[in-house]
């Protein structure tokens, strides 16, 4: 098998439509964001908001193939036009702000560059609309009663788009128009330096300023669209990674999304989940509203059978192509894992994974056994419930303390693994990497990204010399180890500010790691609990720099909301909200995968190391409960 191509990672921004197409796996955010409403996709990096969106360009249509894809392509029902994001879009404003220009041009020129940068991409997908759909071409003196477009009729279109875009195309074609755009682009770059190396204070009067964008847009493709004798045909502009994109354009686009529904012009953008204050005052006007005016998707799974079924399918988009792997589910490929318990359902999945028998069994008991030897708080929760650890452990729901043993069988293997004989003790031994291998657990640590997800993957088969299947235990937690601690360092190495409106001078991984003891130490050497905090409340406590550094941690997909983005745009506070520590980070903090109840962060900073209190928290959420009932709602 070829170390080098097999489930390679891949950055959907860097890929032509057709390899985006060629492994693409539809899910039901993809649903969510199809259809012919204005949306707002919200996730962290890496999360595959590109992916959707080149998915529905019209590029990304064009080259998705197959009888699985025609259900999902008629709900699309406009021509997409992708836009990639620009950083000049922001540089423009702070260089001229920094050179002592009025805010008000720098706004202005600011909106220029954003305006041509999406009247470029509509120009492109015009385009592309003609290369596809020839207009006719009549011979002079011939009939011209005909329901086809000719091409007087695109000649007279791109005349009156250049006039109202204010370009001058050398021809009246679309790729002229094209051609016009790119220069005008040029141009206010170009012009922008200008301003602010000669400090000019003269009003700028070019004929680019003030264009506005959905209606310059709308117009133009109102008038394309009667050419090609479609008056009702609609278009989507895809705005990606706009969270780069200065305030006042976010505000801009936002604002237009409510009066937008009905039109021409579809607006989607996509966020990460926590960007500039997206609730913004516009002169008394209220942003958009998710029942009203746009349908906001989180590409983050609450339901964690919904996670892994996509995983399922990105791994089989993936592997089918594969001699070794073709037809194989990834459980006979990885194996399943007992310890991969997130929830204590009782569906036929989760319990299969507890059917126990012979040696498998006799080493979960053994656990409990060993724990119990060492552990006086775990003997006493034994005493209450009436366990007897030296007889036979059934977990089936017909089996006396079936759902209360296997709810806490993970945990006691965690414990086990640990803890010392001491109380309050820890032991040095080898991490226990068992409970980060087989398919349930992978799929749980990439939390549903398909980055994450292939990335994990491409690194436990790259040192596949020999198929062997399941693939062992130590290749699989070696390769599980590795992505887990590039993934930390490369939090530990974000930067304290992002997009100019969050700033922190707390290091972003000092609290993730905070966290992530304070978690270990109530799960291995303070008493014995059925149901260990694992989450996190941001209460009212908490500095807003450490607020701060939790934003950016949202973006970077280090935290997981158990709770739904009530405003447009994400989280525009993080208080009262309830995360967990993404399952990336499980490895590395030595920590299971699972549901729990939450405990403040206030209580969780203000522990000292090494200290945890030696019961439940008196300030964990009395709503907890209540609360992780969103986080795995169906």
């Amino acid at each position: 098998m070829s170390r080098q191509t097999f489930l390679e990672p891949f950055n959907a921004k860097a890929m032509s439509y057709a390899e985006v197409a060629r492994t693409f796996v539809p899910s039901t955010k993809f649903t969510q964001l199809a259809g012919a409403w204005n949306s707002v996709l919200v996730g962290p990096r890496g999360g595959g908001k590109t992916t959707l969106f080149k998915m529905l360009s019209v590029e990304g249509q064009e080259a998705w193939t197959g009888a699985a894809a025609e259900p999902y392509k008629q709900t699309v029902a406009y021509t997409g036009v992708y836009v990639p994001s620009d950083i000049a879009w922001g540089t423009m404003l702070e260089s001229l702000i920094e050179a002592g220009q009025d805010e008000t041009v720098g706004i202005l020129f600011s909106e220029a560059a954003f305006v041509t940068h999406v009247l470029l991409s509509v120009a492109i997908g015009i385009d592309r609309h003609v290369a596809l759909n020839p207009v006719l071409r009549l011979e002079p003196g011939a009939e011209t009663a005909t329901d086809e477009p000719t091409q007087a009729d695109l000649e007279r279109v791109i005349a009156t788009i250049a006039r109202l875009w204010k370009v001058q195309p050398v021809s009246l074609s679309p790729a002229s128009l094209v051609d016009a755009l790119r220069e005008r682009l040029l141009n206010i770059k170009r012009d922008t330096r200008l301003r602010a190396k000669l400090k000019l204070t003269d009003t700028p009067t070019q004929e680019y300023l003030g264009i506005d964008m959905l209606e310059s847009a709308s117009q133009a493709l109102q008038a394309f669209d009667a050419a090609y004798r479609r008056p009702h045909h609609r278009w989507c502009l895809l705005l990606d990674e706009f969270e780069v994109a200065p305030m006042h354009l976010q505000k801009t686009v936002l604002a237009a999304m409510r009066a937008s529904g009905a039109q021409k012009l579809l607006l989607k953008v996509a966020l990460a989940p926590c960007g500039p204050d997206l609730l913004y005052d516009q002169q008394g006007s209220a942003p958009p509203s998710q029942n009203n005016d746009v349908q906001q998707v989180q590409l983050w799974y609450a339901d964690k059978t919904e996670a892994i079924e996509f995983c399922q399918q990105v791994f089989l988009s993936r592997s089918s192509i594969y001699p070794a792997l073709a037809g194989k589910m990834p459980s006979e490929v990885f194996g399943t894992s007992a310890y991969a318990v997130v929830d204590d359902s009782e569906d036929a999945a989760q319990i299969d994974l507890f059917t126990l028998t012979g040696r498998n069994k006799k080493q979960v008991t053994e656990q409990f056994q060993a724990l119990a030897e060492k552990d006086p708080t775990f003997q006493e929760f034994l005493r209450r419930k009436q366990i007897d650890v030296s007889r036979e452990l059934g977990m089936q729901p017909s089996d006396r303390h079936g759902n209360t043993l296997r709810k806490i069988a993970p945990l006691v293997a965690f414990r086990n693994a640990y803890k010392g004989k001491s109380v309050g003790k820890k032991r040095g031994v080898k991490p226990f990497n068992t409970a980060y291998s087989g398919w349930e657990s992978i799929a749980a640590i990439s939390e549903g990204n398909p980055r994450w997800l292939i990335g994990l993957i491409t690194r436990i088969m790259s040192n596949n010399d020999q198929v062997q299947f399941p693939v062992p235990t130590p290749q699989q937690t070696a390769g599980v180890q590795w992505n887990c601690q590039r993934y930390a360092e490369m939090l530990q190495s974000v930067a304290n500010e992002q997009f100019g409106s969050i700033k922190t001078s707390t290091p972003i991984y000092d609290v993730l790691s905070k966290i992530g003891d304070y978690f270990h130490n109530r799960l291995v050497t303070a008493t014995f609990v059925e149901d260990p905090p694992m989450s996190f409340v941001v209460d009212e406590r908490v500095s807003d720099d450490v607020e701060h550094a939790l934003r950016i941690a949202v973006n970077h997909g280090a935290i997981v909301c158990y709770q739904i983005a009530a405003d447009v745009g994400g989280f525009p506070t993080l208080r009262g909200l309830r995360f967990r520590l993404t399952y990336l980070l499980a490895p590395v903090f030595k920590l299971p995968m699972r549901k729990s109840k939450s405990v403040s962060l206030s209580t969780i900073l203000e522990a000292k190391p090494e200290t945890p209190t030696s019961q439940d928290d008196p300030t964990a959420n009395p709503a907890g409960q209540l609360i992780q009932g969103d986080l795995w709602a169906n």
